[in-house]
């Protein structure tokens, strides 16, 4: 398998590995005319795409990741389920647990799933709104608990499109 994984040096060391946590893994890629896809293809990771089309991410547009704004593609959702291979899972619906904890460099030994509406009463979710007059979309951090918001980010958006998973 070819990827690269960035990290820092100052970091704790992962277990019987040459590299730390966290980390970032990167993957090469090759694209058609009208697709994206892994190089060399991998079907044993899934966290490796399969095939992506161009126009579910061209154009990109920023987004919040923490404290960064990151490109990130134009249709999230169809982005997310081509990159994400989780069996009869919907990735949108349900939270599943890793099957690998990467920090420990082992396979874990319970894996959970839980509907994700029953995570928003203890964790707080990222909500996409577009207004449809001005073409603003704006993201706020939801905290289901308090019944309270946090505005994140605004942008112009010109598509109605789903840009979180709730």
């Amino acid at each position: 398998m070819t990827s690269y994984k960035i990290f820092s040096i100052h970091s704790p060391r992962v277990p019987q590995t040459h590299y730390r946590w966290p980390k970032i893994d990167v993957f090469p890629y090759r694209e058609s005319r009208t697709h994206i896809f892994a190089f060399p293809r991998q079907k044993h990771n899934i966290g490796t795409m399969n095939y992506l089309a161009k126009t579910d991410v061209q154009p990109t547009h920023l987004r919040p990741l923490g404290p960064l704004l990151v490109p990130s593609p134009r249709n999230l959702h169809r982005s997310l389920k081509a990159m994400i291979q989780l069996g009869q899972s919907n990735i949108f619906y349900v939270c599943e647990g890793n099957t690998f904890l990467h920090r420990q460099n082992r396979a874990s030994t319970e894996t959970w799933r839980v509907l994700c509406e029953a995570l928003g009463t203890s964790y707080p979710f990222v909500k996409s709104e577009r207004d449809s007059m001005s073409g603003i979309c704006t993201e706020m951090l939801r905290f289901n608990d308090r019944n309270e918001s946090l505005s994140l980010y605004k942008y112009k958006c010109n598509e109605n499109l789903p840009r979180t998973l709730k």
